[in-house]
């Protein structure tokens, strides 16, 4: 649990990660107990494995691991004990559920959020897409919490927290599988947004919650706006979000973080907040991609960007794990084989800092990708401009990498 609570945060000390004051709620609530004991456990059978670095060349490396893990006895002994925790803390959670109320809607979304994380932790990818089912739950409850409540201003932190990273799991979770996830956070948005604003010297990502907005409404337009509509109007909408995210400034939310306590790290959180940004304006073009008939905008400047500030953010910097989503995009944009090895290395080094099973999601989630636009379905070379993320929609990966 101790290293879980680590992960969680962007820098973990006393008295500055609310997730920890979870540990102590566990004598009263059995729903937290066992599934944080089933998250820690699942987290220690990835860590405590055999080896410490992974063959290069495997086409499966999560596999590969799971496989190591299954024949190694301390892993797998962590393996189902995670198991059995978590299928107990179901039984919890059916309980909660059915005596829902205000009181109680706050450990049960706490409980939520920790289910998403089994399932991002989790080595062996389920296809029953668990952690969409759990995120729904999450966003019902969310209409359950009563605006402020809390006892005391520790206990509304931890709140905001777990709220704050329930909206950005519905947030990044809509780019790459279902836009209906956005359709249904948006409703929350104007509530949401200022928790964002409250935890953001201390979440993990370094996403300025006004890049995520960008991102959920792109998500939201491009689940209502089908493939096959090519009016003006969604595009322009895409261009002007994408104007808005490029107009952000970035220095300028930095320096307003900088004025909270203890609060040191600002090049990285520049370089980090950056690399989204423009992450976020590739996807929108994925997304919306009649944007480029009507505009064009410079793809391979952006990968270039989002690289370049990746590069300065190095594996002891505390914000190194915050990077995975937006290294996925600028590998699957990218036809440079130099910039694909390069992200492949980064979401591998990822995972030695933060060893949680949805990095071989996006490894596999990238690889897909790659063979999709060096060739056609005739096997010929494809044509420029592919839609990379309708691909992977059409061949069923609809996945969180956060």
């Amino acid at each position: 649990a101790d290293r879980v609570c680590k992960d969680l945060v962007a820098r973990d000390a006393p008295g500055i990660n609310p997730f920890r004051e979870l540990i102590p709620l566990t004598n009263r609530h059995p729903l937290l107990l066992h599934i944080l004991v089933a998250t820690s456990a699942i987290h220690w059978s990835n860590i405590f494995r055999p080896i410490t670095a992974i063959p290069t060349g495997l086409t499966d490396p999560g596999g590969y691991l799971a496989q190591l893990r299954s024949k190694d006895l301390v892993s797998r002994q962590a393996l189902i004990d995670a198991l059995t925790a978590k299928q107990k803390a179901m039984g919890h959670l059916r309980e909660v559920l059915d005596t829902l109320d205000p009181a109680g809607s706050e450990v049960a979304l706490a409980a939520m959020h920790f289910f998403v994380k089994f399932d991002l932790i989790d080595l062996e990818r389920n296809d029953d897409k668990g952690w969409q089912t759990h995120l729904e739950g999450a966003s019902s409850i969310l209409a359950l919490l009563a605006p402020g409540s809390g006892a005391s201003s520790s206990s509304r932190m931890l709140r905001d927290c777990v709220i704050a990273d329930c909206f950005i799991y519905h947030i990044l979770g809509s780019t790459l599988a279902s836009g209906a996830l956005a359709a249904r956070i948006a409703r929350y948005a104007f509530e949401l947004l200022p928790v964002m604003r409250r935890v953001e010297v201390n979440s993990y990502l370094s996403c300025p919650s006004e890049i995520l907005q960008v991102i959920l409404v792109a998500s939201q337009l491009s689940y209502e706006t089908p493939c096959t509509d090519w009016s003006l109007s969604a595009a322009d909408e895409a261009l002007a979000l994408i104007d808005q995210a490029l107009a952000f400034d970035i220095p300028a939310w930095a320096a307003q973080l900088q004025r909270q306590p203890n609060v040191t790290d600002i090049e990285s959180r520049v370089h980090v907040a950056s690399a989204h940004r423009s992450a976020a304006c590739l996807y929108i073009l994925q997304a919306l991609p009649l944007a480029r008939a009507v505009r064009p905008v410079d793809t391979d400047f952006l990968v270039g960007d989002i690289l370049g500030h990746l590069g300065q953010i190095g594996e002891g910097d505390p914000y190194f794990k915050a990077t995975s989503w937006p290294t996925f995009i600028a590998g699957a944009e990218t036809r440079d084989a130099e910039k694909r090895t390069w992200s492949l290395k980064r979401l591998l080094a990822i995972w030695e800092i933060c060893s949680w099973g949805y990095i071989f999601t996006a490894i596999e989630m990238l690889k897909a990708t790659w063979a999709m636009q060096d060739r056609d379905a005739t096997g010929r070379a494809a044509v420029p401009g592919i839609n990379w993320l309708q691909g992977l929609k059409d061949m069923g990966f609809d996945y969180l990498i956060v």
